[in-house]
């Protein structure tokens, strides 16, 4: 078979070229497949063997969870239920395993041996492809809102950060993020699975330290590392949910300086000179558009941001933001020196962070996910009762949410 060049007459004789006709099509129906594969063979699995579907659920990706952390859970706003629900289907097609008469299976083999759900080639490739690749947990290196994010490997600070195609989440995340996901190579970029961990950081030593400890001895790729991590990160998200938030210790995870937000307000009489005098900078990354950085290295090897410099909403403004009083201390003469007269300081902000968060509601577990792409009746199938001590599901309230959320 004679592969068609992108700028090639198309096969198909419209006399267009072939990026510009069916090579569209070709990428609309496999944009169609991923979409659709998760969702069918959720279907097939809880129309077939729906019983041995919910003890794989229980006893794996919920099992960590105690009786009563299981039955908060599960009385938690459907919204938010049906985000859980994501991250669970998505475990269980790629690291599940359901009992076949009295015999371990993994799910995997299942869904592509014979008498399986109908698949078309691309979504018997897009299950495969999502169960080869690990849970992993990553710190959001760059984010270009609506487009992309870099993500590095917080277990392997050496490795090269992944830029990944992200245009939901991207708007959402900050940098110094941590989120875990699974990154599958999609044509020639890469994409999140579509489960996606949120972690608070200040909730995620134990996530860490439990990951370094479990994985010390480990082939960074091997299945066995895979298996780890998929068995822990879920637990301690989940354990987000239900565990209440004790009140962070808020020192920088480099020096060890209590945090303290400060931000310098000032006005910009020579926007040109002032830019000119930030490119000049070495340890400066960053343009008008989306602000300026002042990076270092720290000793975990991740660079890391002392000043944030971001233009203001008038075209006048400019900030400069400082998470601790030393940076600000040695950053305020340093941005001054090189701004020079382009520039003339207004005021400054400080705010305590422990005063700030006191005065919020408790309660932080992340944002759920998007809505799933699962029908009605098997999302209420799905969610059902654990054992006697837990809450019923199949509530009106819940089907009707669902319903709505996959429309």
């Amino acid at each position: 078979m004679i592969k068609v060049g992108r700028n090639d007459p198309c096969p198909c004789g419209s006399g267009k070229k072939y990026k510009q006709c069916c090579l569209k099509t070709e990428a609309t129906q496999q944009v169609g497949d991923r979409i659709e594969a998760v969702p069918k063979v959720v279907q097939w699995l809880t129309a077939s063997r729906g019983q041995a579907v919910r003890e794989a659920l229980d006893d794996g990706f919920f099992g960590g969870l105690d009786a009563d952390e299981y039955q908060a859970l599960m009385g938690m706003d459907p919204d938010v239920l049906e985000g859980i629900m994501i991250n669970a289907m998505e475990w269980l097609l790629a690291d599940g395993s359901i009992a076949v008469k009295g015999q371990e299976r993994r799910v995997l083999e299942l869904i592509l041996a014979r008498g399986g759900p109908l698949l078309s080639a691309g979504q018997r490739e897009w299950i495969e492809l999502l169960a080869s690749k690990p849970i992993r947990l990553y710190e959001v290196a760059e984010v270009i809102p609506g487009e992309s994010m870099r993500l590095q490997d917080i277990l392997l600070p050496g490795r090269a950060p992944v830029l990944v195609q992200e245009k939901t989440g991207s708007r959402q995340a900050v940098r110094f993020d941590l989120i875990a996901g699974r990154i599958v190579p999609v044509d020639s970029h890469f994409e999140l699975s579509g489960a996606v961990y949120a972690f608070p950081r200040h909730r995620s030593d134990g996530l860490i330290g439990e990951l370094r400890r479990e994985l010390e001895e480990a082939d960074t790729d091997s299945s066995l590392a895979k298996e780890v991590t998929g068995c822990i990160i879920p637990r301690h998200w989940l354990k987000l949910f239900v565990t209440p938030s004790k009140m962070p210790q808020f020192a920088d995870s480099i020096t060890g300086d209590p945090i303290l937000l400060i931000t310098d307000h000032y006005r910009v009489k020579d926007w040109r000179t002032l830019e000119q005098a930030l490119s000049g900078e070495a340890d400066v990354a960053g343009n008008h558009r989306d602000g300026w950085e002042r990076l270092f290295e720290g000793g975990d090897g991740l660079e890391r941001s002392s000043a944030a410099i971001n233009p203001g909403k008038r075209q006048d403004r400019l900030s400069v933001f400082y998470c601790t009083q030393p940076y600000a201390d040695i950053g305020r003469p340093w941005f001054e020196g090189i701004a020079g007269r382009s520039v003339a300081f207004v005021s400054r902000e400080i705010t305590d962070p422990k005063g700030a968060l006191s005065k919020r509601r408790t309660g932080d577990a992340p944002a759920p996910p998007a809505p799933p792409q699962l029908p009605p009746k098997v999302m209420t199938e799905l969610v059902g009762k654990r054992n006697r001590l837990s809450p019923p599901l199949h509530s009106k309230h819940l089907e009707s949410s669902i319903e709505k959320a996959t429309i």
